[in-house]
């Protein structure tokens, strides 16, 4: 499992905490809290643009090696968001999701 950070993670931010090697995370239950072993790999590209196209990003996972099972896109426009994850899963045969705003998609 591996989790790639394509920009900044500000300070303060879980972002941040991870690239920094938090080595447990911790949750809320309802009323209680819970702790979480990170156990992935994590890694940073600097200068990769936040404002590439479609060819960019689908030539971009085409070079990957290997190839990841699952793409959570986040951050674009809906409808532009959507038909990029049904191509990627099309071209790609992966699981591709575009998240609801405040949705929480369970990792473990």
């Amino acid at each position: 499992n591996g989790l790639l950070f394509v920009g900044y993670q500000a300070d303060g931010t879980f972002g941040r905490r991870l690239q920094r090697g938090l080595s447990e995370a911790t949750f809320m239950e309802g009323p209680r809290q819970s702790g979480v072993a990170v156990r992935l790999e994590l890694a940073t590209i600097e200068g990769f643009s936040g404002h590439s196209d479609r060819v960019q990003l689908m030539n971009f996972v085409a070079s990957l090696d290997p190839r990841p099972q699952r793409i959570i896109l986040n951050h674009g426009e809906e409808s532009k968001s959507l038909d990029l994850s049904s191509s990627l899963h099309k071209r790609f045969n992966l699981e591709s999701r575009v998240p609801y705003n405040l949705e929480a998609i369970r990792l473990l």
